[in-house]
């Protein structure tokens, strides 16, 4: 439970801030105003088993691109720009169901049984409820430091109060966020250009979506092939998986398949896109070879 007095609650709503950044944590809202249908962006090329690459919150569709070319031989490359970045708009109202709705409706178009969807952080969260709500559009689902669950528990109303700091001091919060996720300082600041390019009014649902709630119930019982791909900063070399799915959420899987990848961390698709490809396709080989 994080405690705060009054007089310094400017410095922990900053402090909450930042370990909601480090946590990547996403969760699922329901209830409110039915938001009208949207349609995804997306570029697609090649043939084949599809490969539907969904990426983190603040990043475009493209920045999967590096490891994705490495896969184009033999199969259908299909990114995705998430609701409210790039060209794909944003519902009114958001939440990460009708965000999971939207990106269905993408896999929909897929050949179900052979189709693998790769997210990353909100944007593997975002996946997960997609081939949750219809496994019969995905055939494995694999998730690139992903945490269904938010380590930290908040109470109303240090949440509010946290909200109301974001929507005062966005940009600010937008640097914490994005400028500790690169391997290093400068790939941290392009992280941060990188996000800055959605406007905040795209931003600010995700986040208000992902502050202390809890969707690790969401794979629970879930029938398709699940592999979890961990950077360096997403999975240290000192943790076990035991003790990464406890943290993240992910104990309901039951014997999913795993890879660690050294030197990287959130643009681990530009750091190490051999690396990556070579584990995602040798788990789509696997997973379409077990129908």
């Amino acid at each position: 439970m994080i405690r705060w007095s009054a007089p310094n609650s400017r410095v922990a709503v900053a402090g909450t801030a930042l370990a909601i950044a480090l946590a990547a944590a996403g969760a699922l809202r329901s209830g409110g105003a039915e938001s009208a249908p949207v349609t995804l962006k997306t570029t697609e090329i090649g043939a084949g088993p599809a490969l539907v690459f969904v990426p983190d919150v603040g990043l475009p569709r493209t920045v999967w691109m590096p490891t994705a070319r490495k896969l184009l031989a033999g199969h259908r490359i299909v990114l995705v720009d998430l609701p409210g970045h790039g060209e794909s708009p944003m519902p009114d109202p958001f939440t990460l169901q009708i965000a999971a709705e939207a990106l269905d409706r993408v896999l929909a178009a897929q050949k179900g049984e052979s189709t693998i969807v790769i997210g990353q952080g909100v944007g593997g969260v975002i996946s997960t409820l997609a081939a949750k709500a219809h496994p019969e559009h995905v055939r494995g689902l694999v998730l690139v430091d992903v945490a269904l669950r938010s380590p930290l528990k908040i109470e109303d109303q240090q949440k509010q109060m946290f909200l109301r700091w974001m929507d005062d001091n966005f940009d600010q919060f937008v640097r914490q966020v994005y400028s500790r996720r690169g391997r290093d300082s400068t790939q941290g600041a392009e992280i941060v250009a990188q996000a800055s390019l959605v406007a905040p009014v795209s931003l600010k649902p995700y986040f208000r979506e992902i502050i202390g709630l809890d969707a690790s119930s969401t794979l629970k019982s879930f029938a398709r092939p699940v592999l979890y791909v961990g950077s360096e900063r997403g999975w240290p070399a000192d943790k076990t998986w035991a003790a990464v799915s406890s943290e993240r959420g992910l104990e309901g899987l039951a014997a999913p398949d795993t890879v660690r990848i050294a030197a990287s961390a959130q643009l681990i698709m530009k750091d190490q896109p051999d690396s990556l490809a070579a584990a995602i396709g040798k788990f789509a080989k696997k997973s379409l070879a077990a129908k």
